[in-house]
């Protein structure tokens, strides 16, 4: 709650029948790529997708890491395969009270095909299934594309609040790279 601030009257939520869905959703299907949930198994080929998409990764994205969460919510970290190859992950969480996508992914030779918009429909689906009425994510800053796939799906830059991080174990995340408080971008 921010200081000094009344707070604001309660937002109407839809119902536990009515879906939020922007027009800008629609996108087209991707043919014969399959979601299933990600195993352990799945790891080297992710981490590589990654990669090359150039996410940010921190310890929590290392193998053990991802064994820890999937003790949690399973169903919440989703593969794409298209012929048995890799060609897009998502991952998301949920602590009881909002969800969260920390990372989409998607080969950058197979972009623009439907498949990072499929594993959304998915991911958001499991999230309402959970009884989610609100997802939130971070983009990294000048990741423009990102920025654009979000906000055609429905997300809004929340510029009320400004985020906060701690580590709570060193190497927790790269020190290297800090944007400044109040920093603007993709306006």
């Amino acid at each position: 709650m921010g200081a000094g601030r009344a707070a604001a009257p309660p937002a109407q939520r839809p119902s536990s029948r009515e879906v939020i869905t922007p027009a800008s959703e629609a996108h087209e299907k991707p043919q014969d790529v399959v979601i299933a949930d990600f195993v352990l198994a799945d790891f080297d080929e992710v981490y590589g997708l990654w990669e090359r998409c150039g996410l940010w990764l921190r310890p929590s994205d290392g193998r053990d890491a991802l064994e820890l969460k999937l003790t949690r919510d399973p169903d919440l970290f989703l593969v794409a395969r298209q012929d048995r190859r890799l060609v897009g992950a998502a991952m998301g969480g949920w602590d009881g009270r909002r969800a969260y996508v920390y990372h989409l992914a998607v080969d950058p030779q197979m972009q623009r095909r439907g498949i990072g918009g499929t594993l959304m429909d998915v991911l958001e689906e499991r999230f309402r299934a959970r009884g989610a009425l609100k997802a939130k994510l971070q983009i990294q800053l000048g990741n423009d594309a990102s920025l654009a796939f979000f906000r055609g799906r429905g997300y809004e830059i929340e510029r009320e609040c400004l985020q906060a991080g701690k580590e709570l174990v060193a190497g927790g995340a790269p020190r290297d790279w800090r944007p400044q408080v109040g920093e603007e971008w993709g306006s």
